[in-house]
């Protein structure tokens, strides 16, 4: 490193820091659900066959600062009840590699699992304001937008590369030999999605409904530029929610027709891509599923252990329909539960599951104020098209996941009955103004109140 580039880190270094203390929560969980879009190439070395994420560090660094901003003043909220069922699950799957078919496979995933519940856990315990949130959502929002506009740059500028030859013209993101799965790219853009659309319908004027609508379409052209169709069957179900829950439907057709528009100019590839959906069996998914199911047979109660899902498949893979090779991932979250922790996984799986959208319902059911409401339902609607995507891909120790369900929790402590939220010292981290009024505004509390001066 030249002289220039070390001053110039040690500028970055020292703003991060002031930035940091002076909006711990907002920049720090907001940085990380910026990153959370590029996670896949974002790579900054390697330990054995470990490829260490730059996402892992920012996300202990961020749990790090939670738990020293709880320590020295801010104090700390009792967590809710589905947070022991989150920990018995991570428990009871890190005790699956003691009976692992593969002992190696199921110890490689521990430390990722240990860090996603550490930062879960801190982020669910600290005291937080909606001026908080408000920033980590803004900045998830914009971590979606660039995402989206880079690879959606390369999906229009590149032509005839090996890379683009490979992935049959799908918009991804890459890095030198290092590329994210469409799939993957279209499922982390699904929360920036859902909180965009919530922006959308509680703004009130027309600068911010024309710079949300935008927003909203170009994270749309993102997702159905990635060709996923597990991805558009989760934008789906996010408008479907939205349909279901708000009180704004006419606005919410709206933005279905933004969307609609959107399909209109996609390429012919996207639409024979969905044409294709049942004569290639979902890409050879229902074949692998089918052998899956007969590995559960033979693993029904405590599963095959922690992430040998691949090797429970090679046990019975002469079972399938279609012989779609060795070693093939499941492609279905709930599947690969029953098959690698069994019964028994599954069922702290779904209590897991049942628990965040039962807190969000009763989040959402006990706001009045409208832009509220829709915020709550911004949340609710990303974690239901989530766990729509997780029938087709493997995104249950994804880290925007994960990111998802503690946003809920947070929100939902910050508006727990008879806790006072607070914005006392935190303003939010950056707020756009537009007609002498801030685009944030709709994401904050009607009046300011006070916090207890005792931790629950």
């Amino acid at each position: 490193m030249g002289s220039g580039e070390a001053v110039l880190a040690a500028i970055l270094a020292m703003s991060a820091i002031v930035l940091v203390a002076r909006w711990p929560v907002g920049v720090s969980l907001g940085t990380y659900a910026f990153l959370l879009p590029f996670d896949a190439v974002l790579i900054v070395g390697q330990v054995g066959q470990i490829h260490l994420h730059l996402t892992w560090f920012v996300g202990a660094m961020a749990g790090a600062v939670l738990l020293t901003l709880g320590l020295v003043g801010r104090g700390f909220v009792r967590p809710p009840r589905v947070a022991l069922w989150l920990s018995l699950f991570v428990f009871f799957a890190g005790m699956s590699s003691i009976w692992a078919i593969n002992a190696h496979n199921a110890v490689f995933r521990l430390p990722v699992i240990g860090l996603l519940l550490f930062l879960y856990l801190a982020a669910v315990s600290i005291r937080t304001n909606e001026n908080e949130l408000a920033t980590v959502a803004w900045l998830a929002i914009l971590g979606g937008c660039v995402a989206g506009a880079l690879s959606l740059y390369a999906f229009l500028h590149v032509e005839g590369g090996a890379l683009i030859q490979e992935l049959s013209g799908r918009e991804t993101l890459a890095t030198g030999e290092r590329v994210t799965d469409p799939n993957t790219l279209g499922a982390t853009l699904i929360l920036p999605l859902s909180l965009a659309v919530g922006l959308l319908l509680s703004s009130h004027t027309w600068v911010r409904r024309t710079f949300l609508g935008g927003v909203v379409a170009l994270i749309g052209i993102g997702i159905c530029a990635t060709m996923s169709r597990g991805a558009l069957v989760a934008t789906a179900v996010v408008f479907a929610i939205y349909l279901r829950q708000s009180r704004a439907r006419q606005h919410v057709l709206v933005c279905i027709a933004i969307l609609g528009a959107v399909l209109l100019v996609m390429p012919q590839a996207f639409f024979l891509r969905l044409d294709g959906a049942f004569t290639d069996r979902g890409a050879g998914r229902l074949d692998i599923w089918h052998v899956g199911l007969q590995a559960f047979l033979h693993h029904a109660v405590i599963g095959a252990g922690l992430d040998c899902f691949p090797d429970a498949y090679n046990e019975y893979v002469h079972t399938a329909p279609n012989f779609k090779g060795f070693s093939r991932a499941p492609h279905n979250i709930y599947l690969a539960t029953l098959v690698e922790l069994g019964a028994a996984g599954l069922v702290l799986l779904l209590s897991t599951i049942r628990g965040h959208l039962i807190l969000t319902g009763k989040l959402r059911e006990a706001e009045s104020d409208n832009s509220s409401r829709l915020r709550s339902i911004s949340y609710e609607s990303a974690c239901w098209g989530l766990l729509a995507s997780g029938v087709f891909l493997d995104i249950l120790w994804e880290q925007y996941f994960w990111f998802t369900l503690m946003l809920l929790v947070m929100a939902a402590s910050v508006r727990r009955p008879g806790r006072e939220a607070s914005s006392r010292g935190q303003a939010p981290f950056f707020t756009m103004r537009a007609t002498g009024e801030g685009i944030l505004s709709d994401w904050q509390v009607p009046r300011c109140r006070t916090l207890p001066d005792h931790p629950h």
